[in-house]
């Protein structure tokens, strides 16, 4: 039962990051900010060109699983 508790606090904590995330995403679109991401090993600027939008559908493992 506990393993089942810790696995659930983790998914909560998971899609709370990529609320998270996505309301930064949004705020930098809306005010015209480049947003920096740690990306092989060096520091990157996306921008509101670049999609973040995941290109898979979520599996089973995912926060965005039902």
């Amino acid at each position: 039962m506990k393993k089942q508790c810790e696995e659930d606090y983790a998914i909560m904590g998971l899609k709370a990051l990529k609320r998270a995330s996505r309301k930064v995403l949004e705020r930098a679109y809306h005010d015209n900010l480049r947003v920096p991401i740690w990306r092989n090993g060096k520091i990157e600027y996306i921008s509101k060109e670049i999609n973040t939008e995941q290109a898979t559908p979520p599996d089973r493992y995912s926060a965005d699983a039902s």
